[in-house]
């Protein structure tokens, strides 16, 4: 990468009307894309989009949501090879989703696992994780699995507790933030308490399937974004965007 000024570290570009516009758009706004799908289908669709920008990088996922069995963890892992970028993946432990929370338990298990052992130390696999009352659950995963160790971990909104977080910091864990995160007191502590090169900038965006915002909308949420961090850090916001940027291009380049 190395043109872009501000990084969304997690997307969902497939839920854009017209992906194949925000992905042309990325590069003239001086935007970088993580772009995480929900499951393996939406991986495949969206990477037969990209012409190859530099700018875009698209993730094979398989968020919590959207587990069934089986047969999607087993899509997912035949994925995981063949790509850098993993995610959205993790855990959710929410009522509603409580369900399947054993499938997910396993599914993110052999996730972690698939990416631990086919990370190459030059170019380790970066995954973005989803930790909804699961942060213990996952990272006790992530360090049984070797993926703490072996690949570069971004827990997404994280919104556990000071002791999970300080353990995920030990661990080499970064942490996207965005809008909605940084509106909450947790979140606006988080950002103000962690190391500068464990942050990184995200939109969870959008917020449904057939959205009509636009790249356009993601830089203003990632602007806003930012100087939201630089507040609560009481840093110069010139500064933190520069800083945030460094730190996405060093995970995605």
């Amino acid at each position: 990468m190395g043109s872009a000024t501000l990084y969304d570290m997690h997307c969902h570009l497939g839920w854009f009307s017209d992906p194949a516009r925000g992905v042309l758009e990325a590069p003239e706004l001086g935007l970088g894309l993580l772009a995480v799908t929900v499951n393996p289908e939406e991986f495949s669709r969206l990477r037969a989009l990209l012409p190859g920008e530099k700018d875009v990088r698209v993730a094979a996922g398989l968020h919590p949501w959207w587990v069934n069995g089986a047969a999607d963890a087993d899509a997912l892992v035949g994925l995981i090879p063949e790509t850098r970028w993993v995610g959205e993946i993790g855990l959710d432990a929410a009522p509603r989703h409580a369900a399947t929370y054993p499938a997910q338990l396993a599914v993110f298990e052999r996730a972690c696992a698939a990416c631990a052992a086919s990370s190459d130390p030059a170019a380790p696999k970066v995954l973005s994780i989803h930790a909804v009352r699961a942060a213990t659950d996952a990272l006790d995963a992530l360090e049984r699995t070797g993926a703490a160790e072996r690949c570069r971990c971004v827990l997404h909104w994280f919104s556990g507790s000071s002791e999970e977080l300080w353990r995920a910091a030990r661990l080499g864990c970064r942490f996207s933030l965005g809008e909605r995160a940084l509106a909450t007191r947790r979140g606006r502590e988080y950002a103000r308490v962690l190391p500068g090169d464990a942050l990184l900038t995200e939109t969870d965006l959008p917020p449904e399937e057939g959205s009509a915002l636009t790249a356009a909308d993601v830089v203003a949420s990632l602007e806003r974004t930012v100087a939201a961090i630089a507040e609560a850090r009481h840093a110069d916001p010139g500064q933190t965007r520069a800083l945030l940027a460094r730190n996405a291009d060093a995970l995605l380049r």
